[in-house]
């Protein structure tokens, strides 16, 4: 999650958001923030004055981009607003986090009232600062703009989840908070597994131990280590063969294998193709900002306030296709240049924009969460096979939800033992954990045996249906949103009809079990070809 962190800093103050309020472009503000970098417009300029003269306009006025220079040319970070006669010069600053921001032109009125409440000066205009789209306020002022309360509830969630205890990383059963960690194993330990898998003799006794904090700062900043020839193990890389275009070492020079070709010291090489660093840097940047805009789309789905959802769902859409389109668009194509031949993959990265429109998904991937599931669910295999070290059922979700579309997915059964009765389907975020999964009104789902299956939602059964699973079944899951139907499979099989009707809203893939069942996730399948075709007759 720590890629997210970035979308939930303000672009002024560069600190966690304070009480966000959301500007008309969908970007965000602290209310502190927001009043901190009003400024006055002439009279001219005013909705009052433009309503007067016939100009249409709308709550809150967007001014022309073109009346405004808002950077200077040189980056010296300052600027001045331009184009207004009786507007003085007003020098810009650059916020902790780099974004260029204009302050009031004098300092806000000593008041006891909070950001929103206190009045602001006549004819106030703010300039986002992210995308520099400038409004005119009317007379509600701040007040006018929405509070951002899912963003506050990400961020509570997020500052607890960094503030958890860090975990042994070798407790087999519950793990235990680690007391140390071992820069040289790059592991961290409880003092019980420390004890028995890291004793403090031999090869071992020069291993360095951090405090938990320390080593996953240590693991963030340690230096990347110094390339080594391929052909020459002990014998760093420290030309730059501009004909066979690879760095060489001195040992290769001296067997004359590259004796006809023009070689250069591989710093001069590195300070020369700068313009190769740069594009680097910006993909990386890009690529950042991206995974957080992931990061923070998936926990603003976990948010259980339907109000504040539908206030900033359709600005995290826009947002999304905005992020798709500059990278379908080729904005972020490496520049090449004669000594270098990089492309940058962004397949997986767009194949990862497609599941964020939650609002229509036609194939998602996707694994188990953690973060949402009961302590006793035990994960492997990158969060997709899950079991429990409890003899009770225990739920566990997936990290994706669903509210339109049709989607299909698939879970084998890795271990059965002793009959247990695990359930698959569907349930809100607010699901039991610690219940078989359709005990309460917040899943649907089928729970089998070896012998027979069930359908359940609020503790009541229905339609039992001859034929139960065993290890290495598979169960497949479509859940219909188009249709508002819920269908369960057992190899291929459809079980018994329709299992649930009328369902809509948000859901996410779910699984109940015990200590005696291993399942794994299969996800990003199409829709069954039968009930594709059955779906486009109806």
């Amino acid at each position: 999650m720590e890629e997210m962190e970035e979308e939930l800093k303000c672009p002024v103050c560069g600190s966690f958001y304070r009480e966000p309020i959301i500007l008309p472009c969908s970007h965000n503000l602290c209310q502190a923030c927001a009043r901190n970098i009003l400024v006055q417009t002439p009279e001219s300029e005013s909705p009052q004055s433009r309503r007067a003269s016939g100009s249409g306009v709308s709550d809150y006025d967007y001014l022309d981009l073109d009346k405004m220079s808002l950077y200077s040319e040189a980056d010296s970070g300052y600027g001045s607003y331009g184009g207004f006669a009786s507007a003085p010069t007003t020098p810009c600053q650059k916020s902790p986090n780099g974004v260029r921001v204009f302050p009031p032109a004098m300092p806000p009125p000593a008041t006891h009232l909070s950001p929103a409440l206190a009045p602001v000066p006549r004819n106030s205009c703010i300039t986002c600062p992210q995308c520099h789209r400038s409004l005119i306020l009317d007379d509600r002022g701040l007040r006018g703009f929405p509070k951002n309360r899912v963003l506050e509830g990400v961020i509570d969630r997020y500052q607890q989840s960094k503030a958890a205890a860090l975990k042994c990383q070798l407790c087999e059963k519950a793990p235990k908070e680690a007391t140390v960690m071992c820069e040289q194993c790059d592991v961290f330990y409880c003092d019980p597994c420390r004890l028995r898998c890291h004793p403090p003799r031999g090869p071992l006794a020069k291993h360095r131990l951090v405090p938990p904090a320390q080593g996953r700062v240590s693991r963030r900043l340690s230096p990347r280590k110094v390339s080594t020839c391929t052909d020459h193990e002990l014998e760093n890389h420290s030309m730059y063969c501009v004909q066979c275009k690879m760095p060489v070492c001195y040992q290769c020079l001296e067997e004359g294998k590259h004796s006809s070709h023009e070689v250069k010291a591989l710093g001069a090489m590195w300070k020369l193709h700068k313009v190769v660093r740069d594009q680097i840097s910006h993909c990386t940047v890009k690529l950042r900002q991206t995974t957080g805009l992931m990061e923070y789309c998936l926990e603003v789905i976990k948010e259980n306030d339907p109000s504040g959802f539908l206030q900033i769902s359709d600005a995290l859409i826009r947002r999304v296709h905005l992020t798709e389109d500059q990278w379908g668009k080729g904005t972020l194509t490496p520049r090449m240049t004669t000594d270098f031949d990089l492309s940058l993959d962004n397949s997986p990265l767009l194949q990862s924009i497609h599941q964020l429109d939650f609002v229509q998904m036609k194939v998602a991937w996707f694994a188990f969460d953690p973060g949402s599931a009961h302590s006793d669910i035990i994960f492997s295999n990158d969060n997709l096979t899950v079991t429990c070290s409890s003899y009770d059922d225990r739920v566990v979700l997936g990290k994706t939800g669903f509210s339109k579309g049709v989607h299909y997915w698939e879970l084998t059964v890795d271990r059965y033992d002793n009959h247990p009765d695990p359930a698959f389907g569907v349930a809100r975020i607010d699901v039991m954990k610690d219940v078989m999964l359709g005990k309460d009104d917040k899943a649907w789902a089928m729970y089998v045996d070896n012998n027979r299956s069930w359908f359940m939602h609020n503790n009541s059964h229905t339609n039992r249906t001859e034929g139960g699973i065993t290890k290495g079944a598979t169960i497949g899951v479509l859940l219909d949103l188009n249709r508002k139907t819920l269908t369960f499979f057992i190899n291929d099989e459809q079980q018994g009809p329709i299992a649930f009707e009328n369902v809509e809203g948000l859901f996410f893939p779910a699984v109940s079990l015990n200590r005696n069942v291993q399942v794994t996730l299969h996800t990003g399948l199409p829709v069954p070809d039968f009930y594709s075709s059955r779906a486009s007759i109806a």
